[in-house]
Order: structure tokens, then sequence, then C-alpha cells
């Protein structure tokens, strides 16, 4: 089964967990490595272990469950649950990675007081999951990069620094696990993005793009607001005006024929949302911008024969 890594979330049903008396952890493993390519056969371990992606892609296999993971988004895998990683040359991965045990016996770490003070990591810890695939909802990736840093410096030795950054990584891991719909959201978002994208060059209506998403129109352009700081309708514009840029940079199109291909039903309407997108006119914008790429070889035309060049005049007088 292929899935996105929007939002997967298979429960173990664990309802027993970890008395917040005793809950010791310890850090097993970690990583923050950027990889061409790469095969991992499939494996186990009583670790827990979270990947991140903080660039390009990777497909990671739980079970029987096959997710591709992109940038902010993260894969947790429970203890014990078989997986393993693909990278490919086509699209190389960046990776953040930890390994973690947590006890009621054993570890350094003592996190006795983490479910008591984190609501978000004892429903977490409640409905411990085989695994989760999801996007960061907050700061996972942060926590994440500040946590192997300083595993890094303290060559992996206990303290309550490390004890702090494991606590807050936890937190943000639940917090992602709990927060499902948001983890939805973003899967509807960008499906919507994806549609406007596709059909940039003709007239795109708020409620085509929220049945094709399959949510209401409200819902999505709350998604739009919180997650891209815009309408959808703003979102639209975005892409036409950065369309145009790119055309009024790169090509010799008219600045008619460019409002035209961007959706825009006149160039002084056209001119007006570029003026007030970009600060300037699409004329002058393209006298600051334009790449022009010339080349002259005079008369001639060149051939190569091994290391050596000859010539042939091709004009004459």
């Amino acid at each position: 089964m292929n899935t996105s890594a929007d939002t997967v979330l298979k429960a173990s049903g664990n309802s027993t967990g970890i008395p917040s008396k005793a809950l010791k952890g310890d850090i097993t493993a970690f990583y923050a490595l950027s990889l061409p390519e790469f095969h991992m056969p499939a494996h186990s371990h009583e670790s827990f272990e979270i990947m991140y992606v903080t660039a390009g892609s990777c497909t990671i296999f739980c079970e029987n469950e096959v997710f591709r993971a992109d940038p902010h988004h993260f894969v947790f895998i429970g203890s014990c649950v078989p997986h393993r990683l693909e990278i490919v040359p086509e699209t190389p991965c960046s990776i953040l990675n930890l390994e973690f045990s947590l006890s009621r016996r054993d570890g350094s770490l003592d996190l006795t007081d983490l479910p008591e003070k984190s609501g978000d990591f004892r429903d977490f810890w409640k409905n411990m999951p085989h695994y989760l695939c999801g996007a960061d909802m907050r700061n996972l990736g942060y926590a994440l990069k500040d946590l192997i840093s300083q595993l890094q410096r303290s060559s992996g030795q206990s303290g309550f620094l490390l004890w702090l950054l494991l606590a807050r990584t936890l937190e943000e891991l639940a917090f992602c696990a709990n927060n499902k719909r948001e983890t939805a959201g973003l899967r509807y978002l960008r499906k919507a993005c994806g549609y406007i994208e596709e059909n940039i060059h003709e007239e795109i209506r708020v409620p085509d793009v929220a049945a094709f998403t399959g949510i209401n129109k409200s819902y999505l352009q709350s998604l739009f607001s919180r997650f891209l700081g815009c309408s959808i309708i703003g979102y639209v514009n975005r892409k036409r005006m950065e369309e145009a840029a790119f055309l009024l940079t790169n090509s010799s199109m008219s600045i008619t024929d460019i409002a035209f291909s961007t959706g825009y039903n006149s160039r002084q309407h056209f001119a007006h949302t570029f003026e007030k997108h970009y600060g300037t006119g699409p004329m002058s914008y393209r006298r600051l911008h334009a790449r022009k790429l010339t080349a002259d070889t005079g008369t001639e035309q060149y051939f190569i024969h091994g290391n050596e060049v000859s010539s042939l005049k091709l004009t004459g007088d």
C-alpha cells in the first residue's frame, strides 16, 4: 500500500504502558546525514526510532505500509517493528535520525514526570502506535536538530541538557501524533495547491478547488490562511505572478501575451496586479531582470573533428 506522509497512524492499542512513576530513557543511536543513495535492508530493533526529512525525499517501509517522506515529514517507528529505508539517486535525501529506549527499569534519563506534565505525551504513550508517518506540525525538526547537535558535542553522555532536549523532542512528537486533523489538513492543502498549479492558465473558482479537494470551502480557506498566510485567491494570484515574472525574465513574449497566458483578461488588470505584487510595473521589471542571451560567431559555421576545428563562411560578399 503506497501512502503519502501526511496522515498515517497505526495504533498498537497499548493501554498498559509504563507507569508514570517509573519511566526511564536512553538514546541508543543517532545521525544527521545527506545521502545521495541508500538501500537499507529490512530489520527491526528494540529501540524506538524517529526519521525526519530535512531535504529531498525517501521511501520508508513499515510492516506492510510504504510511505514517501518529503521535507518536514517524519516517521516514528515503534519497538520491534520491521522497517527499511530507500533513497534513490534521482531524489537524494537529508535525514535526521534518532533511536531511543523507554523502560520502566533501566535508563540514565529519568522521564518519570513527563506523562504527568505533558498531556500530549501522556495520550501518546497511552496509545503508543506501531508506527506513525506525518508532517511536522510545530517544532519537531528543530527539537531533533538541537538534540543531535548536543549529542555530537557531549559524545552521548547523559546530563540535564540531554534530558531536557529529549523531553522536548518527545513532547513535539506527541503533539504531532495527537493533532492528526491538522496533519490531514496539510494533505488537503497540498491537493488544493496541486489543482491550482495544474489549472493556473484557466479560470479558477474557490468552489471548484474545494470540490476537487473534497472538503468544504470554509475549512479550505482556513487552511490557506493558517499555513500559507493568504486566501485561496491570494495564492492563485501569487502563483500567476511568479509565472509572469519568470516569463518576463526568460522570454520575449509581449506583456499582453503574458497577461493572457497567466489567466488575466486584460493587460491593464495584469499590470495593476503585477505592480501591486512586485512594486514595479511589468515593463520596468523586464528591463531590470531580463536575461539576454547573445551569441555571435560572425559569418562562420564551425565544425569539430576530433581535436581539430574547421570553419565555413556562410555569407559572402
